[in-house]
């Protein structure tokens, strides 16, 4: 077969091209792709319990503990830049494409990092040695980090940028991680009362390998899933004469992307929200002031399950129709009313009557029926839930029409940069969430320690826990109406895009 097809468009890439510079890709590829962001939450997910690792073998205070989460995810704020203009300096072939570099590089280094991380430290003899071995690794795991997010906002570019295809990414990505972190929390709470603590060193041994072991399964997927379409095609506007791309570029970028700017906006504060819902508040909200922190898994999965049906139907039918858009106002909408009920059935009822079937509820009593409080919090956390996931699925595809409308703009596909760039002013805002909660245990009285199974509720910890939990989440939604109110990439404005990048393809083939 000729390398080239009609009009100088290589054969690879010819059979997945529509009119007018539309691309696709068979949907088993969508799905197969989506677990390198599964890789990702779950690799996240470690450092979401880590503050236990690091007061009990490192031997950090639980401010100090806090401020080390926040201190590394300014580290791999300040990596992203670095590391996606190098990404997007890389010569690409047809044979070895960015998506699978960032792949191959985030998945190793992820894997050797986290072993050294939560599997060696602790068999260290006490003393500095311990913080500072933990430190090292910890950097170059948050490089490898980096690399691994970065293969998600390129690989979503040269996936696909059909417009009835780009919601999909959303909707299967998100059912995938979701349903993973549910399963992941019920992993978490099981092993927590196997070993009667979250801060015993053998829950993080058998929990490491039990992430390492499915992140690695999914790394490798979305590398076999990306391959045909991570070639330089998908990635440029211009096949004889490469763009040239300098580090200033982050710079024009920021001040003239418009649509970014409130991309930027929104992620940031919503993930400053999600940081904050760390193992501590969830232990605090289930295993404290409802009584039963094993209850917190099912509870979990059997929200998440029902909610995944919600996005599903938020990002397929209000995405693909109305635009990705309209599906973030209509879901921030949804999650500010609904963590207003949620907070006040917290307030006002009784929590410790929260129960399910095969668990015990806050008093020790079998499941015997479902009580007020239980159905009450059950539907404002499914459709909360739902109405959440809309507004965090539909970030992808919204990020993969930014990095086309630079290209449209620019005449540079610089989707390394674009996504860090991103990234970079998200992890920059969100990094302060473990600090945040750090610091408000400190105030209400937990300063060298973290609230466990064992300690007694008060007031102070509920105000706590549903301040972290919901308020900050509410918060977030409100600034993600603001900044749609400044974002123009309609589905009209989309097809302009679309449109013109395949005409300087067609010029400079």
């Amino acid at each position: 077969m000729s390398d080239t097809a009609r009009g100088g468009i290589p054969a690879k890439a010819a059979k997945y091209l529509k009119d007018d510079g539309i691309h696709f890709v068979p949907v088993w590829r969508i799905i197969g792709f989506s677990g390198a962001n599964m890789a990702v939450n779950l690799y996240m997910g470690l450092t979401m319990i880590m503050s236990y690792y690091l007061n009990g073998y490192v031997g950090m205070a639980v401010i100090l503990a806090s401020s080390f989460s926040t201190i590394m995810r300014l580290w791999d704020g300040v990596t992203d830049p670095i590391v996606g203009f190098l990404v997007d300096r890389f010569h690409e072939t047809d044979k070895f494409g960015k998506t699978r570099l960032c792949l191959t590089a985030g998945g190793i280094l992820l894997f050797v990092n986290s072993f050294l991380m939560f599997n060696v430290t602790d068999r260290l003899p006490e003393g500095a040695l311990r913080p500072v071995f933990f430190v090292i690794f910890t950097l170059i795991y948050y490089i490898g980090y980096t690399f691994l997010n970065i293969s998600n906002h390129v690989g979503n570019v040269c996936l696909t940028n059909d417009p009835r295809q780009r919601p999909i990414l959303s909707i299967v990505g998100t059912v995938i991680v979701r349903i993973m972190r549910a399963v992941m929390q019920m992993v978490v709470a099981s092993l927590a009362v196997k070993y009667g603590t979250l801060g015993s060193a053998e829950l993080f041994h058998e929990y490491w390998l039990i992430v390492a072991l499915i992140a690695s399964a999914g790394v490798i997927i979305a590398y076999i899933s990306i391959a045909p379409k991570d070639i330089p095609y998908f990635s440029e506007t211009n096949a004889t004469k490469k763009p040239k791309i300098r580090f200033r570029d982050y710079l024009d970028v920021l001040t003239h992307n418009r649509p970014l700017q409130m991309m930027i906006v929104t992620r940031a504060t919503d993930m400053l929200a999600n940081t904050c819902k760390t193992s501590a508040i969830l232990l605090v909200l289930y295993g404290i002031v409802a009584g039963n922190y094993k209850l917190s898994g099912g509870w979990t999965f059997y929200t998440t399950i029902v909610g995944l049906v919600m996005m599903a139907l938020g990002v397929g039918a209000i995405g693909a129709k109305f635009g990705l858009k309209k599906a973030m106002q209509i879901g921030s909408w949804g999650v500010i009313v609904m963590d207003a009920v949620a907070i006040l059935i917290w307030l006002f009822m009784d929590p410790k009557t929260l129960n399910l079937p095969g668990y015990t509820n806050g008093y020790g009593a079998p499941f015997s029926g479902f009580t007020l409080f239980t159905v009450l919090l059950f539907v404002v956390t499914v459709v909360g839930g739902g109405f959440q996931m809309i507004t965090s699925s539909i970030i992808p595809p919204m990020i993969a029409d930014v990095n086309d409308y630079e290209a449209s703009r620019s005449g540079k596909y610089i989707p390394g940069m674009v996504g860090t760039l991103f990234s970079f002013m998200d992890k920059m805002i969100s990094s302060f969430g473990p600090l945040l909660v750090g610091v408000g245990f400190a105030v209400i009285g937990f300063a060298d320690k973290f609230p466990d199974l064992d300690t007694p509720y008060s007031f102070k910890l509920l105000a706590i826990g549903l301040l972290f939990y919901y308020g900050l989440e509410l918060i977030g939604a409100a600034f993600n109406i603001l900044a749609m109110k400044f974002y123009d990439l309609t589905p009209s404005k989309m097809k302009e895009v679309e449109e013109k990048i395949y005409k300087m393809r067609e010029e400079n083939a």
